[in-house]
């Protein structure tokens, strides 16, 4: 687990794109958390080139087409939300992407709707109160 979290904080570090220009330069330590989580640590330097704003949309669009990584990341947020009392906004923003998907009327390609069981859980991650990245870590040590 270390070593992943490590090897995605080094594609972290600035990359260079083909036109000299420089890619986004921190990734966000929820998507970090987020990526270790459901495995696909390898996604990092994806992510450099997609800005801030957009990556929870991305992300939320990459568990909702893989069933065994949204199953993971459920796990995480529920865990950090049972340890903490909240999660991060970063996370609050991926459940409710991921809420209105499986809440459109047209089915979209290659997403399929999750149990109920995994619906209401990203439902009460959305309510749940939002808190720092740092305040959830100290406190799943305890």
């Amino acid at each position: 687990m270390i070593k992943a979290l490590l090897a995605a904080c080094l594609l972290a570090m600035p990359i260079l794109s083909a036109t000299g220009a420089r890619a986004q330069e921190i990734l966000s330590g929820s998507l970090i958390e987020a990526l270790t989580a459901v495995g696909k640590p390898e996604l990092g330097g994806v992510f450099t080139y997609v800005g801030d704003k957009n990556a929870p949309r991305a992300f939320a669009d990459l568990i909702a087409r893989d069933p065994k990584a949204m199953k993971r990341y459920t796990a995480k947020i529920m865990d950090d939300l049972k340890a903490a009392g909240g999660l991060t906004a970063w996370d609050h923003e991926v459940c409710a992407t991921l809420v209105n998907h499986y809440a459109g009327a047209a089915d979209m390609p290659g997403i399929k709707k999750p149990d109920a069981k995994r619906l209401k859980a990203l439902n009460d991650c959305v309510l749940a109160p939002v808190m720092e990245l740092s305040d959830i870590v100290s406190r799943r040590r305890k």
